[in-house]
């Protein structure tokens, strides 16, 4: 199959004048920018990149969570996943993630994908793996605000689970999508 890849832009990057931290919550922090351009500040949040893991048992299920997420105020259906901490490399974060989240552990990992989570007011990425042979290999390590239920759902459930609106996580929706199109 041929691939299309659209021309190159003519667009110019603008040129930054300075940034300047407005505040630091952790696990985010927002700038202010000003640029040549724009007369206008931009303000941008600064976060560190995350992770997600798609991780199939070897009877093709998939390794899922639900947890509570704040900022929609519900229960959520994921895939493990979160923060890269500094100076650690995607795939050790997201073998990290998989363990502390679920318990479990994988023979191989691979990259799925990577995406952008909001580039208009975000700079970092989501690194998505692939991880095969998922299977229990002790206990979950959660985070003091995490508290998850571990639950395998078939291959063939995860579209219905999308399209019925079960999973809504965005860059859950973007995983699942990416292995099921790469697992066709």
């Amino acid at each position: 199959m041929a691939r299309v890849v659209p021309k190159k832009t003519t667009l110019k990057k603008p040129t930054l004048l300075r940034e300047e931290l407005v505040a630091d919550h952790g696990v985010f922090v927002v700038s202010r920018l000003g640029y040549e351009a724009f007369t206008r500040d931009i303000f941008v949040f600064r976060c560190p990149d995350w992770c997600n893991v798609v991780a199939v048992t070897d009877d093709d299920r998939v390794v899922m969570v639900w947890q509570y997420r704040f900022g929609t105020d519900a229960m959520s259906l994921e895939v493990p996943g979160g923060v890269v901490d500094p100076g650690e490399a995607p795939e050790d974060a997201a073998r990290r993630e998989l363990r502390e989240e679920t318990g479990f552990e994988a023979d191989s990992f691979e990259l799925l994908s990577v995406v952008e989570p909001n580039p208009a007011l975000q700079g970092n990425k989501c690194w998505t793996y692939l991880a095969r042979g998922a299977k229990p290999a002790g206990e979950t390590a959660w985070d003091e605000e995490e508290e998850l239920e571990t639950v395998l759902v078939p291959k063939d459930d995860l579209a219905s689970l999308v399209d019925d609106r079960h999973v809504t996580h965005a860059l859950v929706v973007v995983a699942l999508e990416a292995y099921l199109r790469r697992t066709r």
